[in-house]
């Protein structure tokens, strides 16, 4: 589950860069683009800070012994 949940982080690390350089000639005022940009932004970064914090209160799995 802890590898599940790396492994999206870095996806999402990577899709924000990839929106990032996407939106590089966008004009931010333009018909609400900022405000809309703003707020998908602060949110992803809400969910980025949740799934981090979610993934140091995993606990590793444990292999039971045989008895």
């Amino acid at each position: 589950m802890s590898q599940q949940l790396i492994t999206a982080l870095d996806c999402l690390d990577k899709a924000m860069r990839q929106l990032r350089l996407a939106t590089l000639d966008i004009p931010y005022r333009r018909e609400g683009f900022k405000g809309d940009h703003n707020t998908f932004v602060r949110s992803v970064a809400v969910l980025r800070t949740s799934l981090s914090y979610s993934r140091s209160q995993l606990e590793p799995r444990r292999r039971r012994s045989g008895k």
